[in-house]
């Protein structure tokens, strides 16, 4: 009986650890919808606000404030004129304290626009200060904090604090873009007409992690350094991925909870059958 005991607590315990819970959810956009929605243009409000709640989303209480980064003030007057609660850092002022990023505080944060945008609100040191918290950002990830990264422009270092990485290049033009069902699914849409400052790589090329799933395309052909992209990412975006010890797997590798009951229930039933016959004559 010990020994069968052992047995089922062993399986339980296997499958419990290949059964983790859900990571938060990540969105970036080459798009620097701070900026323009501070000029007052809609679609790029739209899109922030539709990025900011997926973000959100994945938090253990998406009803928490969001952080913001952001080392002038296009992004938290836009949060602001959004209705969206924020509690502001300026990202220069040195690396951003560990204990900044705890899901029990923030459901998600955002971080501003690279000024190689051309008139947006973090640079380089931006950049760089983000990137020594990228410890503790994983940590928050992991327990379901969500991340919006905005245009990194020009700035090869902007997306280097993520725990999935992803990397910009091209100068993209206003239009036109096209949201991919994936988009709408997530509820964060197209914007055309503002100028927008970098792509990405398609998710598993260039440095992108292969989880991000395209929301929004330019529809049409970029040439960027003498290689053309065909109907290139301008918004990926992260969800429903789960945390395992190599960091984030496809959630189509782990078990549904479904199953961990199942093997409860199995093995419960098992060793009361087990128990019966060693009473029986």
């Amino acid at each position: 009986m010990e020994r069968f005991s052992r047995f089922v607590l062993v399986g339980a315990l296997i499958l419990w650890a290949a059964n983790p819970a859900k990571a938060g959810n990540i969105t970036l956009t080459g798009h620097d919808d701070d900026l323009h929605h501070a000029f007052g243009s809609v679609l790029a409000g739209a899109q922030l606000s539709g990025m900011i709640s997926f973000a959100r989303a994945g938090s253990p209480n998406p009803t928490l404030p969001v952080l913001t980064f952001d080392a002038g003030t296009q992004l938290t007057s836009s949060l602001g004129s959004l209705g969206i609660p924020f509690t502001n850092v300026n990202p220069n002022a040195g690396v951003p304290a560990a204990s900044l990023f705890n899901v029990s505080t923030f459901s998600a944060f955002v971080v501003a626009s690279d000024t190689t945008c051309g008139g947006c609100d973090n640079d380089s040191t931006s950049s760089t200060n983000i990137k020594g918290a990228s410890g503790a950002i994983k940590s928050f990830v992991n327990a379901g904090g969500g991340i919006v990264g905005l245009a990194g422009a020009t700035n090869s270092d902007y997306y280097s604090f993520l725990p999935a990485s992803a990397s910009g290049f091209g100068s993209p033009p206003s239009e036109p873009y096209v949201q991919t069902a994936f988009g709408a699914s997530l509820g964060i849409p197209a914007v055309n007409g503002d100028p927008t400052h970098n792509f990405f790589f398609e998710p598993g090329t260039g440095g992108v992690d292969p989880l991000y799933g395209v929301v929004e395309r330019f529809s049409g052909t970029i040439v960027s350094g003498g290689v053309s992209f065909v109907d290139p990412a301008e918004t990926i975006a992260l969800a429903g991925a789960i945390i395992g010890d190599g960091g984030f797997v496809p959630p189509s590798t782990v078990p549904e909870p479904g199953t961990l009951f199942l093997f409860g229930t199995t093995a419960a039933g098992l060793l009361a059958r087990w128990r019966r016959r060693k009473l029986l004559p």
